[in-house]
């Protein structure tokens, strides 16, 4: 005979929900944490966290608290930073929308500020014997060659500050011209049902590139660098460290996408193989497209411990390894490992100072030695950072 579970509610006392707790603070802005927001302390010992303000300012804000949620919100700037400037977007001065969240600085303070993360980074590595200059960007607006945004059919633009509500916006300081002008184009459509977010979705996502002349709705692209400008200046970076690693024999490029950096890798090494690893299939075509005669490609999920064994072992004895992980970095270390044991030389760049230095530590206990490192600002406005850096084996 079956038994079945019967679950039984017991009478008790109904739970009272604890009203939030309010109050409002001066606080020192003692630092910048990773996400761009200020870092400062309560009276009471809380760290804070404030969005909209710069290291060394005395600000104003209102604390809320809820059980173990906090919530802090700028009143007032009392003792401004002498590089606060007028924001360039209008969203951004109403605090609608959350893209840009350092726009409120002059751009030599944002650069001066990715140099001294870059700098922290390398002392925890042990490594303050080498410069670590970031490459500025030549244009710090306008330069956003693609970007995605959401709509529900009658509003379009970003996510807001909060991450919940939409900042419905009209034009976007760091879209390039033609994504613009692709902007304005989509509004005039608005309202639009054919955007209606289906059940259990909130936004309908479009993303735009100034290569197409349609948005993509509800697929992503291959990825590609966002600023034209800089990632040339990464692909030139790559050529030169390239040349002088001297890259004999086969080298293997791991996250390689649509080919961005594989041309580069193949020109430099016209005479050795260059295997391409990569787990999206929409990329790979892409790269395939390209026809270079030395690259051969293989799609594996590089966040794979079985595939990435799988990888490793298939392969001829690797020379050097180039990687441009996703923001994750290279999550599967220890899969990696004999690879990285045994190779002479990694050129690794990444979008994440945090997962980079995780990653670079990874590397360096594998007898892997951090020669070079430069930071390139890809995303200006914004706390995001490039590093670019070599590793070689001593």
């Amino acid at each position: 005979m079956s038994s079945r579970k019967v679950r039984i509610k017991v009478p008790g006392k109904a739970r009272r929900r604890v009203p939030p707790k309010t109050d409002e603070l001066e606080i020192l802005i003692r630092d910048l944490a990773s996400d761009g927001r200020g870092v400062g302390e309560a009276s009471d010992g809380q760290v804070i966290f404030v969005a909209g303000v710069w290291l060394g300012e005395r600000v104003r804000v209102r604390r809320t608290r809820q059980g173990a949620m906090t919530e802090t919100v700028l009143l007032e700037v009392i003792e401004a930073h002498a590089h606060r400037v007028t924001p360039a977007c209008i969203y951004h001065t109403q605090g609608e929308c959350g893209g840009c969240p350092w726009m409120f600085m002059d751009y030599e303070a944002q650069v001066s500020a990715k140099q001294i993360k870059l700098a922290s980074a390398l002392a925890a590595l042990n490594a303050t014997h080498l410069s670590c200059p970031v490459n500025g960007s030549v244009r710090q607006l306008g330069y956003r060659n693609r970007a995605q945004l959401k709509t529900n059919g009658r509003e379009l633009g970003y996510l807001g500050a909060s991450s919940h509500d939409l900042a419905d916006v009209e034009t976007c300081a760091v879209l390039t011209d033609a994504n613009q002008v692709l902007l304005s184009r989509l509004r005039d459509s608005l309202p639009n049902s054919a955007w209606r977010p289906r059940s259990k979705q909130k936004w309908i996502t479009l993303d735009i590139d100034d290569k197409r002349d349609a948005p993509l709705i509800d697929k992503r692209q291959p990825f590609r660098q966002a600023n034209d400008s800089q990632n040339a200046v990464m692909r030139d970076w790559l050529a030169d460290k390239l040349a002088s690693l001297v890259p004999e024999g086969p080298v293997l490029e791991l996250f390689c996408g649509n080919g961005n950096l594989t041309s580069v890798v193949a020109e430099r090494n016209p005479h050795a193989q260059v295997v391409a690893v990569e787990g999206d299939d929409v990329a790979l075509e892409a790269l395939a497209a390209l026809n270079i005669a030395t690259v051969t490609t293989q799609r594996v999920n590089l966040f794979d411990d079985r595939q990435i064994r799988a990888l490793i072992s298939s392969l001829p004895s690797i020379n050097g390894v180039v990687l441009d992980p996703p923001r994750d970095g290279l999550k599967a270390r220890d899969a990696f490992g004999s690879l990285f044991s045994e190779c002479s030389w990694v050129v690794y760049i990444s979008c994440n100072l945090a997962t980079w230095q995780r990653d670079a530590q990874f590397l360096q206990d594998q007898g892997l030695r951090l020669t070079q490192v430069e930071g390139l600002d890809m995303f200006p406005q914004t706390p995001h950072l490039e590093v670019l850096s070599v590793f070689e084996r001593q």
